[in-house]
């Protein structure tokens, strides 16, 4: 389903762009006839709705976006990748850090907690032994950050408390044209190496996100990484636990793949995805979700086949919540929205994520406002209703 273009709109930032840090700013300019009467909102004509409410979606996005945990993390990893490049044993073997994770894909939310970073091994054999190669990174990392080391099952975790967040460092050997790395390191030092693609998901993400656009002749407009930050605010106030978030992000992919909504408004678009997220949930209990990035493989998921089934559940009624909203009138849709979105989670105060209108009630009533006399300097303040 497609909903008809209402407005004249410019979307700037750099969504189109899943290798920078975004942020929205969306303006636009309504077309409907009530717009003749300045700052009056909108009205739906001809029975038609469709609150998508597009200048209170460039607020929730905002408010989501992980701006000061964006700086830490980037200074995070660049401490530690200039001690790893500073050692001569890693770099014969051809170190060359890569910022991964949520973060490193740049659909990551407030707040971000810990940061994935790629230790790839490019001159490593197949003789290379996971349990003494991070025996060694340990050391270099405990040399370069006395006391803020953790050894972990496959990884080396780097506190940095300033920051509130931690680096955990993952060894990687080549693999083909991707890379394996250790499932679980045994005390003997050996480990079963398992194959991984994360540079893979990048570029997925980087393509989808030039692939479906807002406005076809804006290619600045992606909507796709904007829609994966919704789907993860979404699972955090939804689903309890597990899945993950990585399983949602690989979950958004698949709904875009499958459905390949063609909408006019952030609201459309999730409001197609968390439908077609509904209905994977329900085959993936029993059948897996299909890697994006390996071929014949499936995502891994701490998630049991009662988790899986209760997030199903959950993601249906937040669907039904979300097609509800944007039939409904603004004020109605405004309080839906917000029950969809929540609040964010891991911050030293919950706060809501997608706004009220100034003219709305939090019951979902409109505001009592007088009308506009002659003389009046000020009218009430617009809708921002069609995107």
């Amino acid at each position: 389903m497609s909903y008809p273009r209402r407005t004249v709109s410019s979307v700037l930032g750099s969504f189109g762009n899943a290798g920078a840090a975004h942020s929205v700013v969306e303006t636009g300019r309504d077309l409907t006839p009530s717009a003749a009467v300045p700052g009056a909102p909108a009205s739906p004509g001809n029975g038609e709705h469709m609150a998508t409410l597009a200048t209170h979606f460039k607020t929730a996005l905002s408010n989501i976006e992980p701006t000061e945990d964006a700086k830490n993390a980037q200074s995070a990893h660049a401490e530690v990748t200039a001690a790893l490049e500073a050692d001569d044993l890693l770099v014969k073997l051809g170190v060359d850090p890569l910022l991964i994770g949520s973060y490193g894909r740049h659909v990551s939310i407030r707040r971000v907690k810990d940061v994935d970073v790629f230790a790839r091994l490019s001159k490593a054999g197949k003789d290379l032994r996971p349990g003494k190669i991070l025996d060694h990174v340990e050391a270099v990392l405990e040399a370069a950050f006395p006391g803020r080391v953790t050894r972990q099952h496959r990884s080396v975790m780097v506190d940095f408390p300033d920051y509130d967040l931690s680096v955990d460092v993952v060894i990687a050997r080549p693999c083909g044209d991707h890379w394996e790395i250790p499932e679980k390191i045994e005390d003997d030092g050996n480990a079963r190496w398992v194959e991984t693609n994360p540079t893979k998901m990048a570029e997925l993400t980087t393509q989808a996100n030039k692939d479906y656009l807002l406005y076809d002749d804006d290619p600045g407009s992606g909507v796709y990484v904007p829609v994966v930050k919704l789907v993860r605010q979404i699972r955090r106030v939804w689903v309890d636990d597990q899945p993950g978030g990585y399983f949602f992000e690989v979950l958004t992919y698949h709904a875009f793949s499958n459905a390949k909504p063609d909408e006019a408004t952030y609201a459309g678009y999730l409001t197609v995805v968390l439908r077609e997220i509904a209905d994977l949930l329900e085959d993936v209990a029993d059948e897996g979700l299909d890697d994006p990035t390996l071929d014949g493989k499936k995502i891994k998921t701490k998630a049991t086949a009662e988790q899986l089934a209760a997030a199903a559940d959950r993601i249906a009624e937040a669907a039904t919540l979300a097609e509800d909203a944007l039939d409904a009138e603004d004020c109605p849709a405004a309080v839906k929205w917000r029950e969809l979105l929540g609040t964010t989670k891991n911050t030293t105060t919950e706060e809501y994520v997608f706004p009220l209108p100034e003219y709305c009630n939090a019951d979902g009533t409109r505001k009592q406002t007088s009308a506009v006399t002659r003389g009046a300097s000020t009218v009430p303040a617009g809708s921002g209703r069609y995107a």
